[in-house]
Formats: C-alpha cells, structure tokens, sequence
C-alpha cells in the first residue's frame, strides 16, 4: 500500500492548555524544543507521505499559515481553513476533491513513537481503519471491540476497569478512503458521533493494534509527561539524560528531578530551582524561585522567591511578582503582572 497524502486535525481550540494556546496554537506548542506536529509530520515522511494538509479554525490562522510557508523537507504542507466549526470529519470532507482515494487523518495532539509503516501493511481494506493502542487502564477512554477478523463490533464508552472488554483505545491515526464518506454531507461532521458508527454498520471499519509509546499533549499533565518520555530516552524520539537546555539558554541555578526544558535565550538565575519543569524560550526565573511540575511561557519572569508548581501554567509575557506562590493548576492569562507576594496557595505560618 502506498499513501501520499494526509489531513491533520489542529484546529482545536486546545483549551486545557490554556494560556499557552491563547497565543501559540496546540500543535506548535514545543515537545522537547520541537513543535509537536513536526513528530507527526516526520513519522508521515518516513511512511512515504509526500503531501499534508493542517486542518484549521480562524483562530491562530496567521500563525499556522506563517509555519506552513517556512516549512522545509518532506512531506509538503498546506493550510485548510474551516471557517465555521466542522467538527472532527468535517474539516476532511472539505478537502476530498484533493485526496488520493486512500488517506491518512491524524488528532492533531498524539502521536505513536514507532514507525507508520507496520500499521500501514497491517491495514485490511476497509472504508476506515483505526490505529488502536493498549492502555492499563480503559476507564479514562472509550475502547474499540473488534472481531476475530479484526473489523470493529463496538464502542463501549469509559468501562470501568473491571468490566472493560478489551483495553485497546482510538489512538488517533487512521487510514481512510474516500468512500467512507459516501452518504454523508460536505460540512459540519462528527468521525465519532456519525462516520464510525455508519461505518460499523456497513462492516467498513477496521482496527488494527499498534505497538509503542503513545504521546499526547492534550492536557498539562500529559503535556509535561511526553517530555518525561522523550527526554529520558523512552521514546523512538531519541533522547539524553533527560535535562536538556537550549544552546543560548542560561542555568545557574539547580536542577532537580529525572527531566526538564529549558528554551532558547531562557535564564534560570543562581539559587533557584527547576524540577521538572518546563521553562519557555526567553523565561527567567529569578534567584530564590522554584518551578516544579508546572510551566512557565514565553518572556515571562518568576520573581525573587517566588514558587510556581502543581501544573500551573504562566502565559506568554507574565511577572509573578517576587514571593508569589502558584499551585494547584493555577494559570495565569498571556501579560499578566502579580504584584509581589500578591498570591500564596496558603496563609504564612
């Protein structure tokens, strides 16, 4: 099977990773210092993908277009914007007139660590087939039962752990052809609500299982965790020792724990503390201060002894003013300015 085109899902709005998303849409928020849609884009190269669509809202358009012009290398990227709200399948059927019959489409905030290439010549023909990966524990998703010809039978949405049928989950990547879209509208289109379930049944809907790390950034807590894969060498991204600072970065301070980011022109000043923590390209984090488990945005600045921690985010161009303490899943909107020890996450002793 050969596949030469593909659709990434980046229009979402990205809004539990809000502030960051409020001025960097969620599939160029970096992963290890690389845009993550540069991950997907690299496993669809090396699946011989020679064109890709990022399919977006109005929000952020410049910006992605911006990206697609300067991009370099395989595959070729274009920019399809929707400008009303199409749902997960709609931005896709408003670029069928362009596709080849067969196609890949990709959420736009996971990816598989290995290569597309095993799913690809797993893949039966089928009007859709599903990536699936095996998770621990099904009760946080919605789970794939497929039959013993490897077609899927159901959907069974959050079982309980012991009642789970099976522990294999939409990993988001699918190979499509044009004609599961036959019947249904160019427009607003659902792949969960309405495709896949029309397409379970007309017995045109497949699931293969794919081995290797999933990541996904959906959320600050999986967001900080991929970084975790990645930079202690988990992943088939490579990987270091799991501390990792940008060329033009300045550390005097301590780094604590198993990983941390530090960006570009980035400043963490002697006597302060990072622990796992990402710190965005131009941040400073001041003497005294500490940033665990948490993320601090592009310019902002940490203050004199101020703590920030329990997967709070800071936004592009903020100041926690000197003594101000974070926690708790605390964000803080793009250019905000706290006044020094204008917040603690507890009364002083």
């Amino acid at each position: 099977m050969t596949i030469r085109h593909a659709v990434l899902l980046v229009g979402g709005r990205g809004t539990r990773l809000w502030p960051l998303t409020a001025t960097v849409p969620k599939g160029l928020l970096p992963l290890a210092g690389v845009p993550f849609v540069e991950y997907q884009l690299g496993r669809l190269a090396d699946a011989g993908v020679e064109q890709a669509w990022l399919a977006i809202g109005t929000e952020h358009q410049s910006t992605w277009e911006r990206y697609a012009a300067q991009r370099e290398g395989s595959p070729a990227v274009s920019v399809s914007v929707e400008q009303d709200r199409l749902d997960t399948a709609g931005p896709v059927t408003q670029l069928l007139d362009q596709l080849d019959d067969t196609f890949f489409v990709l959420n736009g905030d996971v990816v598989f660590d290995t290569a597309l290439l095993p799913f690809m010549e797993s893949a039966p023909d089928a009007g859709a087939v599903l990536a699936l990966a095996r998770v621990d524990d099904p009760s946080a998703y919605g789970v794939v039962v497929t039959d013993s010809e490897g077609m899927v039978d159901r959907f069974v949405e959050k079982p309980s752990r012991e009642e789970a049928p099976t522990d294999t989950v939409n990993a988001g990547v699918y190979i499509l052809n044009r004609r599961a879209f036959d019947g249904f509208e160019v427009g607003a289109l659902s792949f969960e609500q309405r495709v896949f379930p029309e397409l379970v049944a007309r017995h045109e809907l497949a699931g293969v299982v794919v081995e290797g790390s999933w990541l996904d950034i959906g959320t600050p807590d999986l967001w900080l965790e991929s970084h975790a894969a990645v930079l202690g060498g988990r992943t088939g991204f490579g990987g270091a020792d799991g501390h990792i600072t940008a060329e033009s970065a300045l550390v005097g301070g301590e780094v604590l724990g198993s990983w941390s980011w530090v960006g570009a022109g980035a400043t963490v000043e002697k006597g302060a503390t990072i622990e796992e923590a990402i710190i965005l390209d131009g941040a400073i984090v001041r003497e005294g201060a500490r940033v665990s488990q948490a993320v601090v945005g592009w310019g902002s600045e940490v203050g004199v002894g101020a703590e920030v921690s329990g997967m709070a985010l800071v936004g592009e161009g903020c100041v926690i003013g000197a003594g101000c303490e974070l926690a708790g899943g605390s964000r803080v909107a793009p250019g905000t300015h706290l006044a020094p020890g204008s917040i603690t996450v507890a009364p002083p002793s």
